[in-house]
Order: C-alpha cells, then structure tokens, then sequence
C-alpha cells in the first residue's frame, strides 16, 4: 500500500529562492506544515534555529532541543521543526540567553538580534477587520491571529504593537501621511521611510503608497509597505548580527 499525505522534507535546491539557505551543503531541508504564511514567506522553525542561527549542527540535536522545550516562538514553547514562522516573528532560545525576530531583506526575510526587553514584543498587520456580536469589531493581524478590542481603531493596512504571547495592545501605527514605512519585498525591502501620500485603490488599480525611501521617492503598493511608528520604530526592523 502506497503511503498516504504529503512529504514533511523537501529538496534544498526546490526550496523557495526567497530561503536564504546553503543548497549544496545537504540534500534535504524541512518542509513547514500549513499554517498562517504562503511558504514562500516564511521558514521552517528548525531552519531558522540550524541552519540560520547556528545553534545546531545536526537534525537529532536540533530535535532534542526543541523537545525539551528550549525553543519559543513569541514567548510559546514550539517543539515542531517544521512549525512555520514569518515577517517579524520572535524566534527565543531563553538557554543561549539570544533572541531573534525575522525582518525582511532584498533575500528574503533574514535574522535581526533582539534584546530580552523587545522580544515580548511584536508589530502585526491588520488583514481584516469585521463587526461581531455585541457590536465590537474583531481584528485579523498578518500572523493568524485574530483579536476583539476596544480600545484601537485600525483600519485594513494599519499596525497594532501588541505584548505575546498575552496579545496585550501597546501601541499602533496608521497606514497614513507622516508614518514610517517598511518595505517588505523586492529590491528595496528591509528599507524604511516617510509616507508622502497614500493614494486610494480603483477598479482598475490597487491602493498605493508613495513614499521616501534611501534610494529615492517611489510609489509602491500599500500591501508591501508596513507602518512601524511615526518618529522612530516602534521595533527593530533591520536585520542584525547573527
């Protein structure tokens, strides 16, 4: 009898460009189970702790590792290699005292070190947003999760500060005139900048963003630029030492 479901490995030379991963140095790589991220925007958990971090040489120490639950992802033991983590994601090994959130990068998303301060905490996009019983509305961020509060006012492209795991809000950043502005793909992702103007989508054309970047003022669509603050960042958003 044949064997039934998919595969929990795949090639390293069929692994998403966008993995910034050695490709010759073994055959195979985790392949990450379904979750919140398209895979092409998100890494294996055990990639992230082997092959990007460094803290594990084999396969069987990194599965020991994380079965003795030294391994956090926004503040939660993971024991999954194959768990999927994304655009800034805080990926913990409270052993080795590091800490470190994905950012993005003209490669693809790349490792930014963080201190133990900022690493319970985490910037989420809002995806959706939707009215419920009672007349609040619920909240559905880049990362899958989904929150009912009050006290914030967001609206589709916006950002929300929250505490993790506990999803705490402590701030938020407006899609609007005057924010600061990541971009997240291409060649200029990992590049911050001010919001000159933020032009409204037709049938035709999607919602826009021009704003001023290092390299120069460019229009860019608002789904690849996220809000990170107003004067400053409200988190780290550039990769760092590893």
């Amino acid at each position: 009898m044949g064997k039934k479901g998919g595969r929990n490995k795949m090639k390293r030379l069929a692994a998403p460009r966008s993995w910034d991963i050695s490709r010759k140095s073994n055959r195979f790589v985790f392949k990450p189970v379904p979750g919140p991220y398209p895979i092409a925007a998100s890494y294996p958990l055990g990639v992230v702790v082997r092959d990007m971090a460094s803290m594990a040489s084999l396969s069987r120490e990194l599965k020991m590792m994380m079965n003795s639950g030294k391994v956090k992802v926004d503040g939660t033991e993971r024991k999954t290699p194959r768990f999927p983590v994304g655009l800034f994601n805080v990926v913990s090994v409270p052993v080795e005292g590091v800490d470190y959130r994905l950012v993005p990068s003209p490669k693809g998303l790349a490792l930014a070190k963080v201190g133990p301060d900022e690493a319970g905490k985490k910037l989420c996009s809002v995806h959706s947003k939707t009215k419920v019983k009672g007349g609040h509305f619920q909240y559905g961020l880049h990362d899958g999760r989904s929150m009912v509060d009050d006290s914030i006012n967001l609206s589709l492209g916006d950002a929300v500060l929250i505490e993790v795991p506990s999803q705490k809000v402590l701030g938020q950043a407006k899609l609007a005139k005057g924010s600061l502005g990541l971009v997240l793909t291409g060649d200029r992702a990992g590049q911050l900048g001010k919001i000159a103007e933020v032009k409204k989508g037709t049938i035709s054309r999607e919602k826009m963003v021009r704003i001023t970047l290092p390299s120069g003022v460019a229009e860019i669509p608002s789904r690849l630029v996220f809000p990170v603050g107003t004067d400053a960042p409200m988190i780290t958003v550039g990769a760092g030492a590893q």
